[in-house]
């Protein structure tokens, strides 16, 4: 590992953030719950780890480029997939908050799950070991906090 920039890294952080714009420009219909505040410290944690991961896979990077025929790229690239067709269903059921925390193929809170193990498998195919750490980390409290907000 070394210390410099991630073209790969930045584009594997960003891709699952692009539909976040989508969202703003066409934000849920109807009345949205009132946001109260989860466990604090879990949220922090979240928030820590976040910034972590991104940091981790941006600037530290595996001397050895990782090779697009992984099987950690594919599974990488299909919860990509999963986590936008969970988005689609959404803006197409004409954008329910009720749909943002529904199943889909049998896993709950999709929206929360799905990015996890996109970004997890995606340090794992970068070689990129302290990310997946602070992705497992990230995972934990996000999935935590996913949970306490549908659970109001």
């Amino acid at each position: 590992m070394k210390l410099s920039f991630s073209w790969i890294g930045l584009v594997v952080f960003a891709l699952p953030m692009l539909i976040n714009i989508a969202y703003a420009i066409f934000p849920p219909v109807g009345e949205v719950a009132s946001s109260k505040s989860v466990t604090r410290w879990v949220e922090i944690i979240e928030n820590i780890s976040r910034i972590a991961y991104f940091v981790l896979l941006t600037f530290l990077v595996n001397k050895n480029p990782p090779k697009l025929k992984s099987g950690w790229a594919v599974a990488a690239v299909v919860f990509l997939l999963l986590y936008y067709i969970v988005w689609i269903r959404y803006f197409i059921g004409g954008r329910d908050v009720a749909l943002l925390g529904k199943s889909f193929l049998f896993v709950p809170i999709p929206l929360a799950i799905f990015p996890v193990i996109y970004y997890l498998c995606a340090a794992i195919w970068m070689g990129n070991i302290p990310a997946a750490v602070a992705m497992s980390v990230f995972g934990a409290a996000h999935i935590t906090v996913s949970i306490q907000s549908l659970c109001r």
